[in-house]
């Protein structure tokens, strides 16, 4: 292709990039070149640590200025080298869309309507024309809905949707998404990649991380980088055919999990429950389901459908306001949740919520120390958790020295350490390649295998099918079957 004008808007032009992170003997990404023309769409695809959110954040220019990394070459945007650039020289040249909703939101008591007036008052946006633009975006992306809500009460898809749109009204002439759809429901995915075509049509540059191949099947054309190079650079057709080799050597070799002691699983029971935040908000309307000892469950359904609050009544992250929760036909109204610890395990869906250690060794025997397992015990169940999720070779490692995907498997064996009785799994395949989700399955058959039980929320219609006995279907608050197989 001809190369872009370097000092247009909207032009990206790469030459050589080269980032090596402290403390790592490899390049996350080596002798990088790529041109983007004014109002193109490239999709950005390949495996888990090929560099792809490296690349993103580097055009973006937050590498090496927020985070730290030796750099050679040039990402040049609109004629700005952007590894050298200060944030007032990209404003309104380049917008980010980071993997993790919660690193793009305020944080603040907003609403979601001033989350949106936000970056457009930092752009000077006048008052009068805020608001039509602020419903614009809303329309877009399906939200208009939570235009009085807080940010910190929507579910991870609803804040990603949110997180989209604080970006895209800024207007950027370069729009950087690093997996948009990771948290979404299909009809969210179908809104974002909607917008993503009207915006490209419009003339918005588009650089967007992906691994679902839907959305990048909608790119003018597909790059494709593997340890840190890039091995394609086509039409999406051509392009994913390279991104799609076999599954990673190991990957698919049965797991199993013989480290803890029990050889059980917890029974739950909910029991016509509740629960209505002090917001006012109904998010579990009802709902009464039984799981069977060494059931393997996935619920599934729309964002904002009350899936995570229901699953934080087992672990007494949330007590119900009507009903009752029972593990093993105990109430858990009366346990505290250290107690319940002790029995369910919950990987949350923000690894950021979980993690706090300075290595992965010491983040994934933490669990088991607070429980009071004895030290030569927790060393086995460490090995083995770390082996279960792949990430013997990454003990030493700071958990936030991972990517996201990383840092959710981290956050996954901390819990398996605990060898609980029932694991609960919050979107567990989000931002994981191909070879992560056959892991995460995996491990989900090695611990139904030992006994445990197993309930996992997800958007991965394909990863329920293919890992649980059952799925369970959630919308406003409600289980639409919750009945067992054959009854």
């Amino acid at each position: 292709m001809t190369a872009p004008a370097g000092g247009e808007p909207g032009a990206i032009s790469i030459e050589g990039l080269t980032v090596r992170y402290p403390g790592r003997s490899e390049a996350a990404l080596a002798d990088v070149s790529l041109d983007v023309s004014p109002g193109e769409r490239v999709g950005i695809a390949g495996r888990t640590g090929a560099g792809k959110s490296t690349l993103a954040l580097t055009v973006a220019g937050f590498i090496p200025r927020v985070i730290h990394g030796a750099v050679r070459g040039r990402a040049l945007v609109a004629g700005i080298d952007a590894t050298r650039a200060a944030p007032v020289d990209l404003l309104g040249r380049v917008g980010i869309v980071f993997s993790s909703p919660s690193d793009q939101l305020s944080g603040s008591k907003l609403t979601v309507r001033e989350e949106l007036a936000f970056g457009l008052e930092n752009l000077g946006v006048p008052r009068a024309r805020m608001d039509g633009r602020i419903d614009a975006v809303m329309a877009r992306l399906g939200i208009e809905g939570l235009a009085d809500r807080e940010p910190s009460s929507l579910s991870g898809g609803e804040q990603q949707r949110v997180a989209i749109a604080g970006i895209v009204i800024m207007g950027p002439s370069i729009l950087v998404l690093d997996e948009p759809t990771a948290e979404l429901d299909p009809d969210g995915a179908v809104s974002v990649a909607t917008m993503l075509d009207d915006l490209a049509a419009e003339g918005t540059t588009i650089l967007c991380v992906e691994h679902a191949r839907d959305i990048l099947a909608r790119s003018d054309r597909v790059i494709v980088l593997d340890a840190g190079r890039t091995i394609a650079d086509d039409t999406p057709a051509n392009a994913l055919r390279a991104a799609d080799p076999p599954l990673a050597p190991g990957t698919v070799a049965p797991l199993a999990w013989t480290a803890g002691r029990r050889r059980a699983g917890a029974s739950v029971t909910l029991d016509h429950v509740g629960h209505r935040y002090r917001n006012g908000i109904d998010a579990v309307r009802d709902v009464s389901l039984h799981i069977a000892a060494g059931e393997a469950v996935a619920i599934v359904g729309p964002n904002g459908s009350g899936k995570t609050t229901l699953a934080k009544h087992l672990d007494g992250l949330l007590r119900p306001t009507e009903g009752r929760v029972l593990i093993d036909d105990e109430p858990t109204a009366a346990v505290p949740v250290h107690r319940l610890a002790a029995t369910v395990g919950f990987a949350f869906q923000d690894p950021r919520d979980q993690l706090f250690e300075r290595t992965v060794e010491r983040e994934v025997a933490f669990g088991p120390r607070q429980l009071g397992t004895p030290t030569a015990e927790i060393s086995t169940l460490v090995a083995a958790a770390l082996a279960m999720t792949g990430l013997t070779a990454d003990a030493g490692a700071n958990p936030y020295d991972l990517d996201r995907s990383r840092r959710k498997l981290v956050t996954l064996a901390g819990v398996l350490a605990m060898d609980p009785a029932l694991l609960v799994l919050d979107e567990p395949t989000t931002g994981q390649d191909r070879d992560g989700i056959e892991r995460v399955g995996r491990i989900v058959r090695a611990m139904q295998a030992a006994g445990r039980t197993v309930i996992a929320i997800t958007h991965d219609p394909a990863f329920a099918a293919k890992w649980f006995d059952r799925t369970i279907v959630m919308r406003e608050g409600r289980l639409e079957d919750p009945r067992p197989p054959g009854a």
